[in-house]
């Protein structure tokens, strides 16, 4: 479409950008107080400014993320219901389920990348963990409790990878979301979880201790805290990417429009100071926009596949 018959079709509808008479939903597929959600509320404002509609967030909980995604493959394709997922729900599920209630790569438009958060090793400081070793001594005397979440999410993945590392010692403490999870591991009732750097980093301030980064270096924001490698604590390098998408059959204009949004919304100086302060990776040049969304979930999904059949996790649900 050329930029004159674009501007004719907004001229001519209600689209998004001649602003909408209603609310847009923003779907969230896990709990209240977790990166994603956390990450939604940081952009709403600033998408709804630049839509000309409010933006309202539904958490939608459960089923690892398939209550929201079935909610959104279930919405008209008008631009008004919106998901942010993330590499669980868009490559680990495909592969953790042997019925899953949608197909990324089918059900969904993509419309475009929201950033990139390093995974960090999380420790409560009642726990007394400081160290890889006192979290080794732990795992082998069976007092060590992982946070997790809902299969496929990057909390279990996490904690799986974490298990795995450490002789599969410690057991994993299923919750909701990330949020309730680091909730209790503020408050001492939960030993280690790993985390996404947008939640881990604030964290530090509110009684959890920084363990590990789960990536190739350390991040700015806690320059002093090590990558897993540099202490000997062997887990792959788990960074988790979340993604607005729409339901597949949105009109191209509508999705470059919200796309257009999307990039507006990350380049805003609040938004953009508040990822840079927490080491949160911003999608730059040939990595924005629809067709570079849609590539990245084909090659994750495909790569997370290989990784999970590898491993032996069982399919299932």
């Amino acid at each position: 479409m050329t930029r004159r018959a674009l501007l004719s079709w907004l001229a001519a509808s209600p689209a998004l950008a001649a602003g909408p008479e209603g609310p847009i939903t923003l779907l969230i597929p896990f709990a209240a107080g977790g990166a994603t959600d956390v990450l939604a509320r940081l952009i709403a404002p600033a998408l709804a400014q630049r839509l000309g509609a409010e933006v309202v967030i539904e958490n939608m909980a459960g089923e690892s993320g398939q209550r929201a995604i079935g909610q959104l493959t279930h919405a008209a394709p008008d631009g008004r219901t919106l998901l942010i997922g993330n590499l669980g729900t868009f490559a680990f599920n495909p592969h953790l389920f042997e019925r899953l209630a949608y197909d990324p790569l089918v059900d969904l438009n993509p419309i475009g990348l929201i950033g990139t958060n390093p995974m960090v090793l999380l420790a409560s400081r009642v726990s007394g963990i400081t160290d890889v070793a006192g979290l080794r001594r732990l795992a082998r005397e069976g007092r060590l409790s992982i946070g997790s979440a809902g299969r496929g999410s990057a909390l279990h993945m996490g904690g799986v990878m974490l298990m795995r590392a450490l002789g599969d010692g410690g057991e994993l403490v299923t919750y909701p979301g990330g949020g309730p999870a680091l909730e209790d591991l503020q408050a001492g009732l939960l030993d280690i979880m790993v985390d996404q750097a947008i939640t881990a980093i604030p964290a530090t301030h509110l009684g959890a201790r920084a363990i590990a980064v789960l990536g190739p270096q350390r991040l700015p924001e806690i320059a002093t805290v090590p990558t897993a490698a540099e202490i000997g604590l062997a887990m792959p390098e788990l960074a988790i990417w979340n993604m607005l998408a729409a339901p597949a059959g949105t009109a191209a204009p509508i999705i470059a429009t919200l796309a257009q949004a999307l990039e507006g919304a990350l380049e805003d100086e609040m938004v953009a100071r508040r990822l840079a302060t927490d080491s949160v990776i911003t999608p730059e040049g040939a990595e924005r926009g629809p067709v570079a969304a849609a590539a990245l979930i084909r090659a994750e999904h495909a790569r997370w596949g290989a990784f999970i059949h590898a491993a032996r996790m069982e399919r299932g649900g």
